[in-house]
């Protein structure tokens, strides 16, 4: 059964026998999860092959054993592509629980020119996952208007900084990039840059927080944002001072995007 349809959210979920059954607020429990972006007039999920492929790692990470297959998935998002009443671009998050799938929707509203972050010091349980049970980390999100913020996630321990809440993390000056590799997710639309990043020098390693000064950019990417740039971070007076490589990347991106 679908919940009631609004601009703002629609939700629907089945248990293991393919049942009609409530949506939960998934944050909290255990499962995996993705984040797919939803474009077009006739609406079409962008990368959906990796998203499931994601989808389907991060539930064996996590232990969870998955209550349906990628192609019933697949059907899934399509009968609920065909019942959500919300204007693209949107976003899908799907859930695979121990004992449902759960698939929601919600407008995906641009980020602001002025993008702050705030500096998070937190290690998700299974950095390689996406997992629904780090509610210190997702059910967190509600704090933020996503628009004009976002975490900075840095690793509690050393102060390397790894991702955001929402993104994978390029820092820049000029073509000379650092792109984080370990204790993160490997996101979708990094490895789609990574493959057309011609002509950068690229350094796979996480800076630390008091390194961030050297950085005349930092560039997040991820389903939700794409290819942002970040403005500032008030905690250490951090501020951007080029957007150079963010317009390079942002186009190279979007002809991945036609490619798709």
């Amino acid at each position: 059964m679908v919940t009631p349809s609004s601009p703002t959210s629609s939700a629907i979920a089945w248990d293991r026998e393919g049942a009609s059954v409530p949506a939960p607020e998934p944050w909290g429990c255990k499962g995996a999860f993705t984040t797919i972006r939803v474009e077009g007039v006739t609406p079409y999920p962008l990368f959906l092959n990796a998203h499931l492929d994601r989808l389907e790692k991060s539930a064996r990470l996590l232990e969870v054993v998955p209550i349906v297959s990628q192609p019933q998935i697949r059907e899934r998002i399509t009968i609920f592509l065909s019942s959500t009443q919300i204007p693209t671009p949107f976003l899908i998050r799907a859930c695979l629980l121990e004992n449902r799938l759960a698939l929601y929707a919600r407008p995906a509203h641009p980020t602001g020119p002025e993008l702050s972050a705030k500096i998070l010091r937190h290690l998700r349980p299974v950095p390689e996952a996406k997992s629904t049970f780090d509610n210190e980390l997702y059910g967190r999100l509600g704090e933020l208007d996503l628009g004009l913020e976002d975490f900075l996630i840095v690793h509690p321990a050393d102060g390397r900084v790894l991702e955001s809440a929402t993104c994978n993390l390029i820092f820049a000056q000029g073509d000379n990039l650092v792109i984080p590799k370990e204790d993160i997710l490997s996101g979708i639309v990094l490895n789609k840059l990574l493959a057309s990043m011609n002509g950068f020098e690229i350094d796979r390693r996480s800076p630390r927080l008091d390194e961030l000064s050297a950085f005349a950019e930092i560039i997040l990417c991820g389903s939700g944002r794409e290819v942002a740039s970040l403005a500032t971070i008030p905690e250490i007076g951090w501020q951007r001072s080029s957007e150079k490589t963010f317009l390079k990347l942002r186009k190279n991106y979007e002809t991945v995007k036609t490619q798709a």
